[in-house]
């Protein structure tokens, strides 16, 4: 009894040591200090159009945006364009960003919350690092994105990563200050993989006129066109029964707003673009787009297709003149043309700057590009073969089975044989055909079975012969003579009684 008692003394003990641990380290997480100036923004005096530079990192990539020539380019991607409106969004989010509350807790627990920094000292708990600089690179802002609050006032970094993202507040560590900063905005376009920031539309192939492919081989090369834009395509110099099959290529809207998934310098085209084929595409509004499309082995991801650009356009200056137009109509049809024609131009420049880049897509964006002429056309129709009736007859011909009642497929008609010599002498019995139907039959002589209708010209196949019953017949000396296969059977003369 004391051995249980003392045992429920020490579990008791342990769990009030628990729960004051825990009490304690929520304390020290949740802890208010009077003594920390609160504020109602995370950056009270951001100024949004003096950065000229950002960089976010945390420990396992990093993004580099800055200003080249007034326009905003990923430094990891060789100075490609980045998605401009994205990068004004996070940085507005930043300029009006309301503090939720503050805490001041200790830099030993700074990793249970997230907001160390990546790179430094500590091995665990790093956030995302985000600097912004002016145009001359001085710091002006530097924040750490930490994990989600949690009701403890603690971290759950694993939980945000659930239930596509967090949905409360978030630590924030800003440069230079021990207080930590909770937020309501989770920053979500705050984000370190570089090929997330690049603006991904780059050309916009429209109404589709032909289509040329320059493979290695001159076998495999094609080339493909269309009279208007709602026609079909056809190939050029097919034989007569040569035609593309729409389920095996889609020319029509062949990159028709398309988009990339990452891009790589002007410098590894050479290497990359190896083997390419080239091709040519022309639309009815006058735009030229050379290409060079190729299917490179992946090392460990899966094979890599990569797209180059080059972009040329003869747009009209001025519309035709229409006889007998009338002046209202003259304006109006006047101002619509500089429209389409401004739209034109600016089209034109935009996609000018996609030129020597190499483009890294889709299977399907260059599948119709890659295939060979081979591999586009319909299958060749095939020819009708003559169908057989299920009796096994050529069709077209009459079933004799159904011509005369009772005969299947098992009656085995043995042939008729005639000896050589004469036989002994026996009652004169001699073979007939079967009687007419109005004749009288032989007394004495049992009737053979129904026997095949008179052979009919040769254009209809000749009866098959019928199985002779039970009774034998016995033949006369006599030798029959076979009928004429020019005219029918006639029936053999009554036997004198």
């Amino acid at each position: 009894m004391k051995k249980i008692i003392i045992l429920l003394i020490a579990l008791v003990a342990i769990l009030g040591i628990a729960y004051l641990k825990s009490n304690e380290r929520n304390s020290r997480l949740n802890r208010s200090v009077i003594s920390i100036k609160s504020r109602e923004l995370l950056f009270p005096d951001f100024d949004i159009n003096g950065i000229k530079k950002v960089k976010i990192k945390d420990d396992k990539s990093e993004a580099t945006l800055t200003v080249q020539n007034d326009t905003w380019v990923l430094v990891e991607r060789s100075g490609y364009p980045v998605e401009k409106e994205k990068l004004q969004t996070a940085l507005m989010s930043l300029k009006y960003e309301k503090v939720k509350a503050a805490r001041r807790i200790g830099k030993d627990s700074w990793g249970k919350v997230g907001v160390n920094s990546p790179g430094g000292t500590a091995t665990t708990g790093a956030g995302t690092l985000v600097e912004m600089f002016d145009d001359k690179g001085s710091l002006k802002y530097s924040l750490v994105l930490g994990g989600q609050v949690t009701s403890s006032g603690g971290s759950n970094n694993d939980q945000m990563k659930m239930f596509g993202g967090p949905t409360g507040n978030r630590f924030v560590r800003i440069a230079g200050e021990d207080t930590l900063w909770e937020i309501g905005e989770q920053l979500p376009d705050l984000v370190t993989k570089p090929d997330a920031w690049l603006a991904k539309a780059f050309i916009d192939v429209q109404k589709l006129k032909s289509v040329e492919v320059t493979a290695a081989k001159p076998e495999d090369s094609w080339k493909a066109t269309r009279t208007e834009e709602t026609a079909d395509f056809t190939l050029d110099g097919a034989k007569p029964d040569e035609k593309i099959d729409a389920g095996k290529v889609t020319l029509s809207t062949l990159l028709s707003t398309a988009t990339f998934n990452d891009v790589q310098g002007k410098d590894q085209a050479a290497k990359l673009m190896k083997d390419a084929v080239k091709v040519k595409l022309v639309t009815f509004e006058g735009f030229t787009y050379n290409l060079q499309a190729v299917k490179q082995a992946g090392q460990g991801g899966g094979d890599k297709y990569y797209l180059t650009v080059n972009v040329s356009a003869d747009l009209p200056k001025e519309r035709a003149p229409v006889k007998d137009e009338k002046a209202e109509d003259k304006k109006k049809n006047d101002d619509a043309f500089a429209a389409d024609k401004k739209r034109l131009e600016e089209k034109l420049a935009n996609e000018k700057k996609s030129e020597g880049w190499v483009y890294e897509v889709t299977e399907y964006t260059l599948s119709s590009l890659l295939k060979k002429r081979a591999e586009i056309l319909a299958a060749p129709p095939k020819a009708d073969a003559p169908a057989a009736a299920a009796n096994g007859q050529p069709a077209g011909l009459p079933d004799v089975k159904k011509m005369i009642p009772g005969l299947g497929s098992s009656v085995v008609t043995p042939a008729l044989s005639v000896p050589a010599s004469p036989l002994p002498p026996t009652p004169k019995t001699e073979l007939k055909p079967a009687p007419a139907p109005d004749a009288s039959p032989v007394p004495g002589v049992k009737p053979a079975a129904p026997t095949a209708e008179p052979a009919k010209p040769a254009a209809a196949a000749p009866a098959k012969p019928v199985e002779v019953t039970t009774q034998p017949i016995e033949v006369t000396t006599k030798p029959v003579e076979p009928a004429k296969a020019a005219e029918p059977a006639k029936p053999a003369a009554d036997s004198p009684k």
